[in-house]
């Protein structure tokens, strides 16, 4: 995109924004992220909290591995800024089948599945922090690795919980 996503407009809004308001029943809400002030300033309005990501620039474990860390729930959400449409049912829906699923010898996680699986957005166990970090030490980047390791639920996906945006035409097209 040539620039940072979570502070595109789309539909007189930040990205950043409209994912906090996807994640608005959450109890806990994080932003991870680097240090633009606008991120804290985001945050703060949504009533979240802006965290550093340990390994900026590392690849989207680091991210995961980093909001894991903090994680003071049994189920945690990674979401993307980049899903301007997905809405709060469609986080609560990965979130049931991750609770579905518990307790299991093997942490699990739910994604969104259609022609094909969609690694973010995740809902995923939060006792799953330690397995990120150590897969990012040991030199993973992508969430993939971590979803090979945890037992995953594939829910259906409704098109607007997936509409992510890649480019500049995207943002021109309605998308």
């Amino acid at each position: 995109m040539g620039t940072d996503k979570a502070f595109i407009e789309v539909g007189g809004r930040w990205l950043i924004s409209s994912a906090l308001a996807a994640l608005a029943e959450a109890a806990q809400r994080l932003v991870v992220g680097g240090t633009d002030p606008r991120l804290e300033r985001a945050a703060a309005a949504a009533d979240a909290q802006h965290i550093a990501d340990h390994w900026p620039g590392e690849g989207p474990l680091g991210a995961v591995a980093t909001v894991l860390g903090q994680a003071r729930h049994p189920v945690t959400v990674i979401l993307p800024c980049d899903l301007p449409a997905i809405s709060p049912v469609d986080v609560a829906v990965l979130v049931q089948a991750v609770h579905a699923s518990l307790p299991d010898a093997v942490p699990s996680a739910a994604i969104f599945t259609d022609q094909r699986r969609h690694y973010l957005p995740l809902a995923i166990d939060s006792g799953s922090a330690a397995l990120a970090k150590g897969l990012f030490e040991s030199g993973q980047r992508a969430v993939a690795s971590l979803l090979d390791e945890v037992t995953v639920v594939d829910v259906p996906a409704s098109p607007t919980a997936v509409a992510d945006l890649d480019s500049p035409e995207e943002l021109g097209s309605g998308h």
